[in-house]
């Protein structure tokens, strides 16, 4: 019961802690603030997360890890591997724009706390790395596509789906709004069927 309990309370936390991150951004987060949303003393809230830099951490790597279980879902539904590659592209567009956090993370973390952060994004790269790997894979076994190096074509798939959102923010001065996920997400399809187009066994 106490654990049940201490997981609740946990889960409380995370979302009263991701609200505040998503509308007020890192840096302008309190740790008494997020206590209030739950109705608890900061004391309290520091035995659970005992700084608000790990507090953050966690509820970015729940987005995360919710992001790469869909991803793995979808692939475990076996569909053909061409709507897999696009079902990806799609999704990864919908991850950016509906998980808040990552915006504050992006935008308003000093490049101290930003550093703090990396090796959780290069975990999160390297998995992600494996799904698409994945799917390319399954994609030459069903006889669909036909790629020499999965490891080496799913990195550069990667660096292609991250171009257009880098290029985006500087060209808007960082501004996410829905005009620019709207062009991301065309860029995305668009950049999913030039892949295609040059991974596709020509039969």
């Amino acid at each position: 019961m106490a654990e049940q309990l201490s997981s609740e309370k946990q889960a409380l936390i995370l979302d009263a802690a991701r609200k505040r991150f998503a509308y007020y951004g890192f840096s302008k987060v309190t740790m008494d603030e997020i206590a209030a949303d739950v109705g608890m003393g900061k004391a309290s809230l520091y035995y659970y997360f005992p700084t608000k830099e790990g507090l953050f951490n966690e509820v970015i790597r729940q987005e995360k890890d919710q992001f790469l279980e869909d991803i793995r879902s979808m692939i475990e539904e076996k569909l053909p591997a061409c709507d897999m590659l696009r079902q990806y592209a799609a999704k990864r567009v919908e991850y950016f724009r509906n998980l808040a956090n990552l915006r504050a993370l992006q935008i308003q973390q000093s490049a101290e706390s930003r550093a703090s952060h990396l090796e959780l994004f290069k975990d999160f790269q390297q998995q992600e790395v494996a799904l698409l790997r994945k799917i390319l894979e399954l994609g030459g076994a069903s006889g669909d596509f036909e790629v020499k190096d999965p490891q080496q074509s799913a990195e550069i798939i990667m660096q292609m789906f991250y171009g257009p959102r880098a290029w985006l923010l500087l060209k808007r001065e960082n501004r996410l709004d829905d005009e620019t996920y709207n062009v991301l997400e065309e860029s995305a399809r668009q950049i999913a069927e030039v892949i295609l187009n040059g991974i596709i066994k020509r039969k």
